[in-house]
């Protein structure tokens, strides 16, 4: 059993030269309000044939923490990555990040770059949509979603 036709991917990326400028922003930073569910990338993929068709997935997100320490030694921060077909989640990710600061009052940063390959065993026939969608749940005021990529590879075995 081997492929009977040519890999078909789809992919849709955003590249932040610095995602930590808040006085200029870079138009493709994303702001990620806490409890509020933000789609960040989504693509379109077309499956022609239901049965054995899979679509390999790829994704990535920069997370680009920024704040004004006091004394503390750490910052917490939670975000969650969650990957949908056509409205409904398929995996998800909740990062909990307990980062350690200088706790010297000056402003902080952190990047942090979460993927994950998923495979969608079934997917729909016809037009999919994917979107990554992250959802801050705690953490300092200023986290951004910075350079973003997802990929699609339809494979009809």
């Amino acid at each position: 059993m081997g492929l009977k036709q040519d890999l078909f991917v789809v992919a849709q990326s955003f590249s932040v030269l610095n995602p930590y400028n808040i006085f200029n922003p870079d138009p493709n930073v994303i702001s990620l309000d806490e409890n509020v569910p933000t789609e960040v990338l989504s693509i379109d993929v077309c499956v022609k044939k239901l049965n054995k068709t899979k679509v390999s997935l790829d994704s990535m997100v920069q997370i680009a923490i920024l704040d004004i320490i006091g004394d503390e030694d750490s910052i917490s921060f939670a975000v969650s990555y969650d990957l949908l077909r056509n409205g409904i989640p398929i995996t998800f990710i909740n990062d909990l990040m307990d980062i350690a600061t200088p706790g010297d009052g000056n402003i902080f940063r952190y990047t942090n770059f979460p993927n994950f390959p998923v495979i969608d065993n079934d997917p729909i026939f016809g037009m999919n949509n994917y979107a990554l969608v992250c959802t801050r749940f705690q953490g300092p005021t200023f986290v951004f979603a910075g350079s973003r990529s997802l990929k699609a590879t339809v494979i009809t075995l």
